[in-house]
């Protein structure tokens, strides 16, 4: 063993005026172990000295080496980094998969989203997503934003919110010019494009998906 991190474990403990057995109890060892580590008669695992870290916010290159300071150093963040924010409604579902008509008949929610993080231009509209045609990308329960301004925007091959005659969907945008067709392409290989011709009933972009929010570790 490194004598040199047996003397800062030492130090640290002496630091945080434990005793080896209070320090023991806070992370699950034996004193036993802590007096092998501080007399270097013993190694420390990996995990050993991770808990430290994460139990006491030491910093674990101090604890290596000997370099830095002996805590973290947690740096403030400036709630004001992203800027400034736009107020966006929640306008109802929308289907990552068969075309369903799901709008809210006024917003279900407005949502504040910095402005920094969105690329199209306003007006925007949130949609929250409902089935799995386009996984992995966007997933059931995700939140979209789709901006209603894609002027100057090459759309093909662009993700966008359409109305269908069956309702609105969330689809890839393939114009193929040669056969005069568009296709409306889930990312999810499950589940068939829809084929529209100049002949069927028309079809009507909504937006263009700016912007996707997603929970993890939660049930939707």
């Amino acid at each position: 063993m490194d004598i040199s991190i047996s003397v800062r474990i030492k130090e640290l403990r002496k630091s945080l005026k434990l005793s080896q057995v209070k320090l023991a109890d806070k992370i699950g060892v034996s004193s036993a172990s802590i007096s092998y580590y501080e007399s270097g008669g013993r190694s420390p695992d990996s995990a050993f000295l991770s808990k430290l870290c994460s139990v006491f916010g030491v910093n674990l290159n101090w604890l290596l080496t000997g370099s830095g300071p002996m805590f973290q150093e947690l740096e403030l963040i400036d709630p004001g980094f992203l800027g400034d924010t736009i107020s966006i409604p929640v306008v109802g579902e929308i289907a990552a998969g068969y075309p369903a008509e799901m709008l809210y008949d006024t917003p279900y929610h407005h949502l504040d989203i910095p402005v920094s993080l969105l690329s199209f231009g306003p007006p925007y509209i949130i949609f929250r997503v409902r089935g799995e045609s386009m996984a992995p990308q966007v997933l059931p329960g995700d939140l979209v934003i789709c901006s209603e301004d894609w002027r100057n925007i090459d759309t093909n091959g662009k993700i966008m919110a359409f109305r269908c005659p069956d309702g609105i969907t969330l689809k890839k945008l393939i114009d193929d010019h040669r056969h005069k067709t568009t296709l409306l392409v889930p990312l999810n290989s499950g589940y068939e494009p829809s084929i529209y011709t100049e002949d069927d009933p028309e079809i009507q972009m909504i937006g263009i998906l700016d912007l996707c929010i997603r929970k993890y570790n939660v049930d939707i």
